[in-house]
């Protein structure tokens, strides 16, 4: 017969039992008891998403906030189609070109030049790719007209299509500027239309902006008024372009509202309303809603790194000191990061310094080497077909920038799903053999990211929508 268990043993059992599953749990994908989690359960899913809008219930209780939304999901009363139009080849195709529009753009600045001239006169070539599409619905005019806009922190002007329309996008609204009582065209002899060195057409200053992938947007510049439909404020005489003239496709916006640096921007147009301070949160999917909010206070869990002083005028950079993979930090010497990252809403990948990129790819392979990688995609490089998995385990990855800010980026933002209904699934990072490199939309998933003008800084705060 065995020797009954003593009850110092009993205890010995029980303490490491304990310690076990304590263990087990901080492999978890939320921590425990303030247990750091270094590996997320990403959920791999091979049928199409729900047709049903999810209101985001961290919504901001501050400031004056829009509902950020994306074109192709249930949330878009403009929606002009269910599903991206898109294949993934062809969306990481043209978010290249808006990496490469973005880089053509900075090279053709003369940072010597006055601040006037760089803002006003260079144009920023902007390349919106399909999936990445976030929109917010404002109203121009008096009456109101609700027009849907793509908000772009990578461009500066405020413009939708306009009739008499020679070619305009169909099936979306178009604002008409002789039902609006408020609308004032920019006539050619002003000082602005001058500063701004564009054209005339009819005594009326003129625009044209255009766009990568041939496509453009032209029209007249006036100023008119902005609202948002659960404000009783108006913004009054604010400056848009007002196009007549559109080449490309559209898929659920009538244009775009710019939220850059630049005097032009919707956002420097109103800095004395809100303090120059606005915020944003990028939805984990396209079912939920995130939001854009303009002025309020920035809660104490965002976490602040300064604009860069070698910043262009019109970007918003900072400078990234480091990543973690899996709890891990990439050895890296700090001459890998001498480059500004630009914080993008428009681009999808994150794109990272050759040296800082292919340390990244080799620790997170060797995290992921019980999965056989898959074919490589002509953009990405780390790819994985989870067809035999419900669940996966993924390490974490953390972006580190200057005076210690920590974005432990969402499970969503770690690997983008190949196609719809797919089980190919890819790590969402690249890499960008440049003076700058790229924070994208992707990784940015669920951070309210707070844009600060006046102290000329960018923040980040974990959980600001689902």
């Amino acid at each position: 017969m065995d020797a009954p268990m003593s009850s110092k043993s009993l205890i010995s059992m029980v303490i490491y039992g304990f310690l076990l599953l304590s263990l087990c749990n901080s492999l978890k994908d939320k921590a425990v008891d303030g247990t750091r989690a270094y590996f997320h359960t990403l959920k791999i899913n091979s049928l199409p998403s729900t047709d049903v809008c999810k209101e985001s219930s961290k919504a901001p209780n501050e400031g004056s906030s829009l509902k950020l939304v994306h074109k192709f999901g249930p949330c878009n009363p403009h929606r002009t189609s269910t599903a991206p139009a898109s294949s993934f080849t062809e969306i990481l195709r043209r978010d290249k070109l808006r990496v490469d529009s973005i880089i053509q753009a900075r090279r053709s600045m003369n940072l010597t030049s006055s601040a006037e001239h760089v803002k006003s006169s260079v144009p920023f070539y902007i390349l919106s790719a399909p999936a990445s599409d976030y929109i917010v619905n404002v109203e121009i005019g008096t009456p109101k007209k609700e027009v849907p806009l793509i908000f772009d922190t990578g461009s500066g002007l405020i413009w939708t299509q306009c009739k008499p329309c020679k070619a305009c996008y169909p099936k979306v609204p178009v604002f008409d500027p002789t039902k609006s009582t408020s609308f004032k065209a920019l006539p050619c002899s002003s000082t602005q239309c001058q500063l701004l060195g564009q054209g005339c057409s009819s005594s009326k200053c003129t625009y044209k902006t255009a766009y990568v992938d041939n496509s453009s947007s032209a029209g007249i510049y006036a100023t008119e008024t902005i609202s948002f439909n659960h404000l009783r404020y108006d913004f009054k005489n604010i400056l848009i372009g007002c196009s007549n003239q559109v080449s490309g496709d559209s898929e659920g916006e009538s244009g775009v509202m710019g939220l850059n640096r630049s005097p032009l921007s919707f956002s420097s147009q109103t800095a004395n309303i809100y303090n120059n301070l606005f915020s944003y949160c990028i939805p984990s999917n396209p079912e939920s809603t995130g939001h854009l909010t303009f002025g309020g206070k920035a809660s104490n869990d965002v976490k602040f790194s300064p604009i860069s002083k070698t910043s262009p005028s019109s970007d918003y950079d900072i400078k990234m000191t480091g990543i973690s993979v899996g709890g891990r930090r990439l050895l890296i010497d700090a001459s890998a990061f001498k480059i500004a990252s630009t914080i993008d809403s428009g681009s999808v990948l994150t794109r990272l310094p050759p040296k800082a990129y292919s340390t990244l790819r080799s620790l997170f392979r060797e995290m992921m080497k019980g999965f056989p990688l898959s074919d490589q995609d002509i953009f990405l490089d780390t790819c994985y077909d989870f067809s035999n998995y419900s669940t996966v385990a993924i390490p974490s990855i953390s972006v580190f920038f200057k005076d210690g800010v920590e974005m432990d980026i969402d499970v969503s933002g770690i690997m983008l799903q190949y196609a719809v209904g797919s089980k190919v699934y890819c790590l969402a990072f690249a890499e960008l053999d440049d003076e700058v490199s790229i924070f994208g939309n992707f990784q940015q998933k669920t951070y309210t990211v707070v844009f600060d003008g006046v102290k000329e800084r960018i923040g980040f705060a974990p959980g600001g929508c689902d």
